[in-house]
């Protein structure tokens, strides 16, 4: 018995695939049943489908992601090579006006500094270069900036030299009127602000508010022919000896960045 029963589901395939090949009874069956049974197909394969779909859309992310990256990197190149550009640019021009503004002294040898650092007090004004002995530096000698004079090397170190401005209490360089050739010496203001005086002017001098006192070499420690400041004031006191003159440096001293250190062409 039980061998008839499994005999008989085996006899029956055996006909019904015999038939199947030699007439196609069973197409229209097939048919039917592969239709009925596609729900499931999509059913068990959706998983494999989604699981797909999400490692895609992944690695087009990591894609973007990394293509935002790399243009984000390029961008910022490009804004650090935009600003080195635009500072070499600023750098050239203030180089050519420093070096304009020495053309007039044919005996005298520049070289470029930059100002380290600026120290300014009511009884100390002073700067800081990065030249020093080894670039040819000297005390005494003279630094002036695009627009003027700015003072005179005071110390000296193999790398870096102090420079002593012009508005310092300590300081003294012989000037002339630019307009009519009288001279004086200046002297810096004992006050935080950045002014000088001129002495030594007698009371009859033809000196008026506005005027501009150039360097004016006497003493041969100064090249002359270089701005050191306009008149802002004058007192003509009857009971003093000289005119007191009030002197605006033409040199922003709080502004500087580059500077000319100026020596003899026989140093």
């Amino acid at each position: 018995m039980r061998l008839l029963k499994l005999l008989v589901p085996v006899f029956l395939s055996i006909i019904l695939i015999v038939f199947d090949t030699r007439f196609s009874y069973l197409d229209n069956f097939k048919k039917f049943t592969l239709t009925l049974l596609s729900p499931i197909y999509v059913v068990v394969d959706l998983p494999s489908q989604v699981i797909g779909w999400v490692n895609d859309k992944g690695a087009d992310n990591d894609k973007l992601i990394s293509e935002n990256d790399y243009l984000q990197g390029q961008l910022i190149e490009l804004k650090v090579r935009l600003q080195t550009y635009n500072n070499l640019a600023l750098e050239n021009q203030k180089i050519s006006k420093l070096l304009d503004s020495s053309y007039e002294i044919p005996n005298h040898d520049v070289k470029l500094a930059h100002v380290k650092s600026i120290s300014q007090s009511r009884l100390s004004k002073k700067i800081i270069i990065g030249k020093g002995s080894n670039d040819g530096a000297a005390l005494s000698q003279l630094i002036v900036g695009s627009d003027g004079a700015v003072g005179q090397i005071t110390q000296v170190t193999p790398m870096y030299s102090t420079v002593r401005l012009l508005t310092d209490p300590t300081q003294h360089m012989p000037v002339k009127n630019s307009r009519n050739g009288i001279r004086g010496i200046t002297k810096g203001v004992a006050s935080n602000a950045n002014g000088m005086i001129i002495e030594f002017v007698p009371l009859d001098s033809d000196v008026k508010v506005g005027d501009i006192f150039l360097t004016s070499g006497i003493g041969n420690l100064y090249p002359s022919g270089y701005l050191v400041g306009r008149v802002t004031a004058i007192n003509d006191t009857i009971d003093a000896s000289f005119l007191s003159i009030s002197l605006q440096p033409t040199q922003n001293m709080n502004k500087l960045e580059l500077v000319l250190i100026v020596k003899e062409k026989n140093d």
